[in-house]
């Protein structure tokens, strides 16, 4: 299940709602839920919001994905699940330093001045682990699968998925990483 938007400036959400609880009920344990950790509390005047919501209220601030610790616990608790993905807050080395993945290494300063008012984010395995779930920092191409005992585990597959290793599976190793070869550039 993937879980990224948090209660709305009225209080509404899928946890309060009972929508979570309606899918449990009709469909049995979500094993595995997917969020951000994210709290991000913004002006509606903001570009991306201005569109849907009335003038009146752009200097309202809403959530933007304001999802805190005891938020996701609680997701995570009426879903049964098993495991729980933090996925999109470190950002990939690949993946351009502008956008909100606020965790990233690249720039501490940015990620303090953004975070500062955060619950932290290591207090959100302590949560879980008392209503027995777990916690896994997703890194892009994890993959998951449920157990036999129906524990779901993660598979780090970002190694074999990268397109040398994949060209290897079908061709060998490529002309420029064969010993001595040495190849000539074409005219």
């Amino acid at each position: 299940m993937h879980a990224d938007s948090g209660p709305t400036n009225n209080g509404r959400s899928a946890l309060k709602d009972g929508v979570i609880q309606s899918l449990v009920q009709k469909h049995g344990p979500i094993p595995l839920v997917f969020a951000s950790q994210q709290q991000l509390l913004e002006i509606r005047g903001h570009a991306a919001h201005a569109a849907l919501s009335h003038p009146g209220k752009w200097l309202d601030v809403g959530e933007n994905g304001y999802l805190t610790n005891e938020y996701l616990a609680d997701i995570c608790a009426a879903a049964q699940a098993k495991l729980f993905v933090s996925y999109a807050t470190g950002g990939a080395d690949w993946y351009p330093d502008h956008l909100s993945f606020m965790f990233s290494r690249r720039n501490p300063a940015r990620t303090a001045m953004l975070t500062a008012h955060w619950e932290l984010p290591e207090t959100l395995k302590e949560l879980l682990a008392k209503r027995g779930c777990g916690y896994h920092y997703g890194h892009a191409l994890d993959l998951f699968r449920r157990t036999a005992d129906g524990v779901v585990e993660s598979m780090k597959t970002g190694e074999v998925l990268t397109p040398l290793a994949l060209y290897r599976l079908d061709h060998g190793d490529p002309p420029f990483m064969k010993a001595g070869s040495r190849t000539t550039p074409s005219h």
